[in-house]
Protein backbone atom coordinates (compact mmCIF):
# COMPACT_ATOMS: atom_id res chain seq x y z
CA UNK A 1 0.00 0.00 0.00
CA UNK A 2 1.28 3.46 -0.90
CA UNK A 3 0.48 6.38 1.36
CA UNK A 4 1.28 9.04 -1.26
CA UNK A 5 3.43 11.23 0.94
CA UNK A 6 5.87 13.55 -0.79
CA UNK A 7 9.06 15.14 0.49
CA UNK A 8 11.09 17.96 -1.04
CA UNK A 9 14.64 17.10 0.08
CA UNK A 10 16.54 14.09 -1.22
CA UNK A 11 18.51 12.41 1.56
CA UNK A 12 21.26 9.81 1.64
CA UNK A 13 19.62 6.99 3.58
CA UNK A 14 21.49 3.92 4.79
CA UNK A 15 19.89 0.97 6.54
CA UNK A 16 22.40 -0.59 8.91
CA UNK A 17 22.20 -4.34 8.48
CA UNK A 18 22.59 -7.34 6.21
CA UNK A 19 21.23 -7.47 2.68
CA UNK A 20 18.39 -9.83 3.59
CA UNK A 21 14.74 -10.11 2.58
CA UNK A 22 13.41 -8.12 5.54
CA UNK A 23 15.72 -5.17 4.92
CA UNK A 24 15.03 -5.23 1.18
CA UNK A 25 11.30 -5.03 1.86
CA UNK A 26 11.75 -2.06 4.19
CA UNK A 27 14.06 -0.34 1.70
CA UNK A 28 11.53 -0.78 -1.12
CA UNK A 29 8.67 0.34 1.14
CA UNK A 30 10.46 3.62 1.90
CA UNK A 31 11.29 4.13 -1.77
CA UNK A 32 7.70 3.52 -2.86
CA UNK A 33 6.16 5.85 -0.27
CA UNK A 34 8.77 8.57 0.18
CA UNK A 35 10.70 8.51 -3.09
CA UNK A 36 13.94 7.96 -1.17
CA UNK A 37 16.53 5.36 -2.15
CA UNK A 38 17.83 3.37 0.83
CA UNK A 39 21.13 1.54 0.59
CA UNK A 40 21.65 -1.47 2.86
CA UNK A 41 25.06 -1.94 4.42
CA UNK A 42 26.90 -2.98 7.54
CA UNK A 43 30.18 -1.65 6.21
CA UNK A 44 32.01 0.85 8.41
CA UNK A 45 33.73 2.31 5.35
CA UNK A 46 30.48 4.06 4.47
CA UNK A 47 30.75 6.07 7.66
CA UNK A 48 34.51 6.49 7.49
CA UNK A 49 34.14 8.35 4.21
CA UNK A 50 33.13 11.99 4.06
CA UNK A 51 29.36 11.90 4.35
CA UNK A 52 27.21 14.41 2.49
CA UNK A 53 24.70 16.62 4.22
CA UNK A 54 21.26 15.11 4.84
CA UNK A 55 22.68 11.68 5.68
CA UNK A 56 20.39 9.43 7.71
CA UNK A 57 21.33 6.08 9.22
CA UNK A 58 18.43 3.75 10.04
CA UNK A 59 19.38 1.34 12.82
CA UNK A 60 17.40 -1.77 13.75
CA UNK A 61 18.39 -1.88 17.41
CA UNK A 62 16.65 -5.22 17.82
CA UNK A 63 19.31 -6.86 15.64
CA UNK A 64 22.31 -5.49 17.54
CA UNK A 65 23.79 -7.17 20.59
CA UNK A 66 25.36 -5.12 23.40
CA UNK A 67 28.87 -5.15 21.92
CA UNK A 68 27.66 -4.20 18.44
CA UNK A 69 25.54 -1.41 19.88
CA UNK A 70 28.50 0.09 21.75
CA UNK A 71 30.71 -0.36 18.68
CA UNK A 72 28.40 1.61 16.40
CA UNK A 73 27.71 4.29 18.99
CA UNK A 74 31.45 4.91 19.25
CA UNK A 75 31.82 5.06 15.47
CA UNK A 76 28.99 7.56 15.15
CA UNK A 77 30.28 9.64 18.06
CA UNK A 78 33.62 10.06 16.28
CA UNK A 79 31.95 11.00 12.99
CA UNK A 80 31.97 14.59 11.76
CA UNK A 81 28.30 15.03 12.65
CA UNK A 82 26.81 14.85 9.16
CA UNK A 83 24.95 11.65 10.05
CA UNK A 84 21.67 11.64 11.95
CA UNK A 85 20.36 8.38 13.38
CA UNK A 86 16.89 6.83 13.35
CA UNK A 87 16.23 3.95 15.75
CA UNK A 88 13.94 1.16 14.57
CA UNK A 89 12.20 -1.62 16.52
CA UNK A 90 12.84 -0.17 19.95
CA UNK A 91 10.99 -1.57 22.95
CA UNK A 92 7.55 -0.12 23.59
CA UNK A 93 9.04 1.23 26.83
CA UNK A 94 11.42 3.92 25.60
CA UNK A 95 14.59 4.17 27.69
CA UNK A 96 15.85 7.76 27.70
CA UNK A 97 19.42 6.77 28.56
CA UNK A 98 19.62 4.30 25.67
CA UNK A 99 18.36 6.93 23.24
CA UNK A 100 20.83 9.54 24.49
CA UNK A 101 23.73 7.18 23.78
CA UNK A 102 22.98 7.35 20.04
CA UNK A 103 24.57 10.50 18.56
CA UNK A 104 22.28 12.87 16.64
CA UNK A 105 19.18 10.74 17.15
CA UNK A 106 16.29 12.38 15.30
CA UNK A 107 13.71 9.59 15.28
CA UNK A 108 12.51 6.61 17.31
CA UNK A 109 10.08 3.94 16.11
CA UNK A 110 8.90 1.18 18.45
CA UNK A 111 8.52 -2.39 17.21
CA UNK A 112 4.72 -2.02 17.25
CA UNK A 113 4.61 1.17 15.14
CA UNK A 114 1.90 0.97 12.43
CA UNK A 115 3.27 1.30 8.89
CA UNK A 116 1.26 4.44 8.19
CA UNK A 117 2.61 6.09 11.34
CA UNK A 118 6.13 5.05 10.35
CA UNK A 119 5.79 6.78 6.99
CA UNK A 120 4.31 9.91 8.60
CA UNK A 121 7.19 10.01 11.08
CA UNK A 122 9.78 9.50 8.35
CA UNK A 123 8.21 12.31 6.34
CA UNK A 124 8.58 14.63 9.35
CA UNK A 125 12.24 13.66 9.71
CA UNK A 126 12.90 14.14 5.99
CA UNK A 127 11.40 17.62 6.29
CA UNK A 128 13.86 18.55 9.04
CA UNK A 129 11.77 17.74 12.10
CA UNK A 130 12.17 15.19 14.89
CA UNK A 131 9.99 12.15 15.57
CA UNK A 132 10.25 11.28 19.24
CA UNK A 133 7.50 10.00 21.56
CA UNK A 134 6.08 12.63 23.90
CA UNK A 135 7.12 10.46 26.85
CA UNK A 136 10.72 10.59 25.64
CA UNK A 137 10.57 14.36 25.17
CA UNK A 138 9.31 14.70 28.75
CA UNK A 139 12.13 12.49 30.05
CA UNK A 140 14.70 14.44 28.06
CA UNK A 141 13.45 17.66 29.62
CA UNK A 142 13.89 16.13 33.05
CA UNK A 143 17.35 14.94 32.01
CA UNK A 144 18.40 18.46 31.03
CA UNK A 145 16.99 19.87 34.28
CA UNK A 146 18.79 17.30 36.42
CA UNK A 147 22.11 17.46 34.60
CA UNK A 148 22.20 21.24 34.20
CA UNK A 149 25.46 22.60 35.63
CA UNK A 150 25.15 26.33 36.40
CA UNK A 151 28.90 26.51 37.07
CA UNK A 152 29.48 26.72 33.30
CA UNK A 153 27.64 30.05 33.35
CA UNK A 154 27.85 31.31 36.96
CA UNK A 155 26.04 34.59 36.25
CA UNK A 156 23.16 32.89 34.44
CA UNK A 157 19.92 32.48 36.38
CA UNK A 158 17.52 30.49 34.22
CA UNK A 159 14.07 29.69 35.54
CA UNK A 160 12.73 26.16 35.31
CA UNK A 161 10.45 27.04 32.40
CA UNK A 162 13.17 28.95 30.56
CA UNK A 163 15.38 25.89 30.87
CA UNK A 164 12.58 23.73 29.44
CA UNK A 165 12.25 25.99 26.40
CA UNK A 166 16.01 26.17 25.90
CA UNK A 167 16.44 22.41 26.13
CA UNK A 168 13.83 21.87 23.41
CA UNK A 169 15.53 24.13 20.85
CA UNK A 170 17.70 21.39 19.28
CA UNK A 171 14.76 19.01 18.83
CA UNK A 172 11.96 21.38 17.82
CA UNK A 173 11.86 23.15 14.50
CA UNK A 174 9.53 25.96 15.55
CA UNK A 175 8.19 27.84 18.55
CA UNK A 176 4.81 26.27 17.87
CA UNK A 177 6.26 22.78 18.44
CA UNK A 178 7.82 23.89 21.72
CA UNK A 179 4.53 25.46 22.79
CA UNK A 180 2.67 22.24 21.98
CA UNK A 181 5.01 20.10 24.08
CA UNK A 182 4.94 22.49 27.05
CA UNK A 183 1.21 23.23 26.74
CA UNK A 184 1.74 27.00 26.53
CA UNK A 185 1.10 29.62 23.86
CA UNK A 186 3.54 30.48 21.09
CA UNK A 187 3.69 34.02 22.49
CA UNK A 188 4.83 32.62 25.86
CA UNK A 189 7.61 30.67 24.16
CA UNK A 190 8.78 33.80 22.31
CA UNK A 191 8.78 35.74 25.56
CA UNK A 192 10.86 33.05 27.30
CA UNK A 193 13.34 32.91 24.41
CA UNK A 194 13.77 36.69 24.46
CA UNK A 195 14.70 36.56 28.15
CA UNK A 196 16.88 33.46 27.71
CA UNK A 197 18.90 34.96 24.86
CA UNK A 198 19.74 37.94 27.07
CA UNK A 199 20.67 35.78 30.05
CA UNK A 200 23.03 33.49 28.15
CA UNK A 201 24.30 36.32 25.93
CA UNK A 202 23.38 34.95 22.50
CA UNK A 203 21.75 36.68 19.52
CA UNK A 204 19.92 33.90 17.70
CA UNK A 205 18.61 30.32 17.85
CA UNK A 206 21.76 28.86 16.32
CA UNK A 207 23.94 30.38 19.02
CA UNK A 208 21.45 29.27 21.66
CA UNK A 209 21.54 25.70 20.34
CA UNK A 210 25.32 25.77 20.50
CA UNK A 211 25.07 26.96 24.11
CA UNK A 212 22.70 24.09 24.88
CA UNK A 213 25.12 21.58 23.37
CA UNK A 214 28.00 22.90 25.47
CA UNK A 215 26.16 23.37 28.75
CA UNK A 216 23.12 21.09 28.90
CA UNK A 217 24.15 17.93 27.05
Amino acid sequence: MKYKIKTMTIYTLTLLGSDNIQNRILSQFIKDNLNQVVRISKCELLLAQSCPENSLLLIDVNNLDEDETLHWQNILASNTGNISTILLNTDDFHDKQKILRWPNCCGVFANNTPLKEFIIGMEKILNGEYWLPRSVMTELLQHYRTDFKPSAQPTTALTSRELDVLALLPTCKSNIEIADILFVSEHTVKSHLYKVFKKIDVKNRLQAMSWVKENLQ
